[in-house]
């Protein structure tokens, strides 16, 4: 007797968040070549996605396309063990790693992964490998007998959407032959059980993607290239879940990485340069000035780091110009770490970030931390082949610098201080700016791209996603593990973090902390243990001279762009650069 799920009708009439609660399958049974139903009803099968960090919302989107099957987030133990399979997404594979051990994660998953169906992508594939080739020791679920070579393609700059030669049995199975790679791994050498999927046109040397039994491992994002195939194909073949019907993948402009689907094996394009930031999510970016600290802030757990020599609480208290990094102390923490490093350099100093593409930095930010080299007009970044982040206070200022080619948004807050009220601020102002774009009718946008200053597709772009089209990280002032998990709880994707820890007592510890309140940010009380004996919080500056509150400001009845103004002014950004 064989067995099919078939779709409960609610799914028809019913809201999907109802969907996802509520919705299980008719048990069918197949009797002389026609279907009944046994009048069972078997529950959906989980599909958990490991939430510590990375892509994880690409996939539990691509979950939700999938009849018959729910997807649902894994941040502990308990929740591992509701779960049928498990994916590992793509993201920064020492920061999961170091995820898994400090939410006592590790060898549940070891344990879960040697019977039951798992899927590791990019940085899961690393994860789920029983041997680095060439890299330093790290946390590993293991069990996948092969050996990976991690940023086999090298930095980001050579990211690509390129050409996969698919195996026999991949072709018959309608894989697709084409994904994302970013800062992607290669299998370096499989064990004889291990069989090869797909691999790198013209080199069978270099496998992308390997399946082992229960496990399937890819170095590339079918979850952001439009292309459910490797899913369907864990679903069915390696996890064994009946075939079901599915809802094809959306348009590529309203899920990440929010851009069209590149040409195959082209040069670096919008859409290679804002999927980096989707595997920086759920982190936390940490500025460092040498490299020891990029060694403290990779054992924390980060995701990147930004290179600069002095934090901005020093560039404040110093005075003067501030400028471009010295490229050696920038090399010297490229030599330091695995992770990606970022850079800044002066609005309006394409110059700057002209030396830092050739350092092959991961990524440029164009930051009001340092001084204005122009007071009217910010980098053309589209040029660039590595992503930049930039800084925002509000919706029109995001997007104008999204249209010029910024890659991430980085939320402005008042860096230096350990105050956070300025990026609550901004935070606020971004994403109430877009739930209000959201709620306007479609004659109303022309005339709300006009204020903003911008191109209306953008802002048509934003109303269909619901949410910016780039990865938006917080920054300035965040101090404390609870002004991290503020932030997130917000809706950041991931925060910066600078001054608030080499300014306070115990660095690596307080590092440590920033990084568990960014993965555990719902569960108020692992924020209370992260942020147990830590010492002494930066002092922090207040936003004002004299009296230092916000009332003071609010006194003089200012609102608006006019208390933004007046606060930045008291607070050290430059009123001239053109926001």
């Amino acid at each position: 007797m064989a067995f099919f799920h078939v779709a409960c009708m609610s799914t028809l009439i019913t809201p999907l968040t109802a969907i996802l609660q509520s919705r299980s399958c008719v048990v069918m049974s197949g009797i002389e070549g026609r279907i009944v139903p046994t009048g069972s009803v078997a529950p959906l099968p989980k599909v958990g996605v490991l939430a510590l960090q990375g892509g994880f919302h690409a996939h539990l989107k691509a979950l939700e396309r999938q009849a018959c099957v729910q997807g649902v987030e894994v941040r502990s133990a308990d929740d591992l063990a509701d779960v049928d399979a498990l994916i590992v997404p793509g993201g920064e594979s020492t920061a999961i790693g170091h995820g898994l051990v400090n939410s006592d994660l590790l060898e549940p998953v070891r344990q879960f992964a040697a019977t039951n169906p798992v899927w590791g992508v990019c940085a899961g594939m690393i994860l789920l490998a029983d041997e680095l080739s060439g890299s330093k020791a790290q946390p590993l679920i293991g069990g996948l007998k092969v050996s990976v070579v991690r940023n086999a393609f090298g930095r980001q700059i050579n990211s690509r959407y390129s050409s996969l030669e698919l195996s026999a049995s991949a072709v018959q199975g309608r894989l697709g032959d084409s994904a994302y790679f970013i800062r992607a791994p290669l299998v370096a050498s499989v064990e004889q059980d291990v069989e090869v999927l797909a691999s790198l046109p013209g080199d069978a040397s270099k496998v992308a993607a390997v399946r082992q039994g229960n496990l399937l491992a890819t170095c590339f994002h079918p979850e952001i290239s439009s292309d459910d195939s490797w899913l369907q194909y864990f679903l069915g073949e390696v996890a064994g879940f009946a075939p079901a019907h599915f809802t094809k993948p959306p348009e590529p402009t309203s899920v990440a990485p929010w851009y069209a689907i590149p040409s195959k094996d082209a040069e670096p394009d919008t859409a290679v340069k804002r999927a980096f930031a989707v595997f920086q999510q759920g982190g936390v970016i940490m500025d460092v000035t040498n490299g020891e600290q990029a060694r403290i802030a990779e054992a924390a757990g980060a995701v990147a780091v930004m290179a600069l020599e002095r934090i901005p609480a020093d560039i404040k208290r110093d005075g003067g110009v501030a400028r471009m990094s010295d490229p050696a102390m920038i090399q010297e923490v490229m030599a330091a770490t695995s992770l990606p490093v970022m850079a800044k350099s002066r609005i309006g100093h394409f110059y700057e970030s002209k030396i830092l593409e050739a350092l092959q930095v991961d990524c440029i930010d164009e930051s009001e931390v340092l001084t204005a080299a122009d007071e009217a007009h910010h980098i053309d970044k589209r040029s660039f082949k590595i992503p930049f982040v930039c800084g925002a206070q509000d919706l029109g200022e995001a997007l104008r610098r999204i249209a010029e080619g910024a890659a991430m948004i980085r939320l402005k807050g008042n860096a230096g201080t350990g105050n956070v009220i300025q990026a609550v601020r901004h935070a606020r102002s971004v994403f109430s700016e877009v739930r209000q774009l959201c709620s306007l009718r479609d004659d109303e946008i022309f005339a709300y791209a006009k204020t903003l200053r911008v191109p209306v597709e953008l802002v048509q772009q934003v109303r269909d996603a619901g949410r910016l089209p780039v990865v938006t990280f917080a920054a300035g002032g965040l101090a404390t593990p609870a002004d991290v998990a503020l932030l997130m709880e917000l809706g950041c994707d991931g925060v910066f973090v600078g001054s608030g820890i080499f300014k306070g007592e115990n660095p690596a510890q307080r590092a440590a902390a920033m990084v568990a309140a960014c993965t555990h940010y719902k569960d108020p009380l692992k924020v209370a243990e992260a942020s147990t004996g830590l010492g002494k919080a930066m002092v922090g500056l207040l936003e004002h001279d004299t009296p230092a509150s916000v009332a003071a400001l609010l006194d003089q009845q200012l609102s608006g762009k006019e208390l933004r103004s007046a606060e930045n002014k008291i607070g050290g950004i430059d009123l001239t650069v053109a926001a």
